[in-house]
This record gives C-alpha cells, sequence and structure tokens, in this order.
C-alpha cells in the first residue's frame, strides 16, 4: 500500500498574493499533476508576495511539512524586484 506523498507549489507573485488577480499559473501545476502523477498526492499550495525572506521561509516550511517536491511559478520577471532565484538558491 502507497501512501500519500506531498507536493509543495509556490506561486510567487505580489498582486496574486494581494488578490488583485487569480493565480492561473500554480493552479495550472496542480491540474498537470493531476493528469500524469500515478502516485497519491496532496498538494501543498501557497500564494506569496515577491519577497525574499518570506520565499526563504516558505520553502523551508514546506520541506519541513514534508513535501517530496517543491515547484515555484510567478516572480516579477527580469527585474532587481525579482528575488525568486536567489531565495531559491538560499535555500
Amino acid at each position: 500500500m502507497s501512501s500519500t506523498i506531498k507536493i509543495g507549489i509556490l506561486t510567487v507573485s505580489d498582486r496574486a498574493s494581494k488578490g488583485i488577480y487569480e493565480d492561473i499559473s500554480g493552479k495550472a501545476i496542480i491540474d498537470v499533476m493531476k493528469k500524469y502523477l500515478v502516485t497519491p498526492w496532496q498538494p501543498v499550495y501557497k500564494i506569496i508576495p515577491d519577497e525574499e525572506e518570506q520565499i526563504k521561509e516558505h520553502l523551508r516550511s514546506m520541506a519541513e511539512e514534508g513535501c517530496c517536491l517543491i515547484l515555484t511559478t510567478g516572480g516579477t520577471g527580469p527585474a532587481k524586484r525579482d528575488v525568486t532565484v536567489e531565495a531559491t538558491e538560499a535555500v
């Protein structure tokens, strides 16, 4: 009998985290994973602003919660404000 695994989906978006618009990419990741994964799994889904310390905190929290895979999506884009890559590398 296989147990349910946890997969983290972390959307990094200032505007989506404030409810200015809907997070499409994080939900799309969940939909794709549902189509392709045959192992029972549970999404750990969060939307946060593009703030380096919050990104680090949530990545660590997801790992501590037992996520065997953590996917990030979103970000500000090619601008100094986008710190998703740096925060991920630091963790």
